[in-house]
């Protein structure tokens, strides 16, 4: 299971390097109360498609942060699950998530960055 897991791994990090992906890890410790993510830290991401996502190192898991990653995830383009997996509930608005704009924004800042 952990060779497997390595592979898993190298895989997605060779692909990104092929693909030229933009990719920063951000922590809870960065964002204080506007940290919207029940994990400590997430890897964001911005292929060269312009779709941004989420990304979780522990998992390997991806989650969409636009609509362009939504569309990709719905056609089977890339393999992730919903953003709402992860997002903890705000405790300033019952019955809804935290908002998702400042990771948005910053991951929307790695598709500006040259490559």
């Amino acid at each position: 299971m952990k060779i497997r897991n390595v592979a898993i791994v190298l895989m997605v990090l060779a692909a990104q390097s092929v693909s030229a992906a933009q990719i920063i890890t951000i922590s809870k410790f960065q964002y204080g109360k506007q940290w919207a993510f029940t994990k400590e830290e997430v890897q964001l991401l911005c292929r060269p498609d312009g779709a941004l996502l989420a990304l979780n190192m522990s998992t390997l898991m991806q989650y969409p942060l636009n609509e362009r990653a939504n569309q990709a995830m719905k056609t089977g383009q890339i393999k992730a699950v919903p953003i709402e997996t992860i997002l903890l509930d705000d405790p300033a608005r019952p019955n809804q998530k935290m908002s998702i704009e400042p990771f948005v924004a910053r991951a929307a800042q790695l598709c500006d960055t040259p490559k």
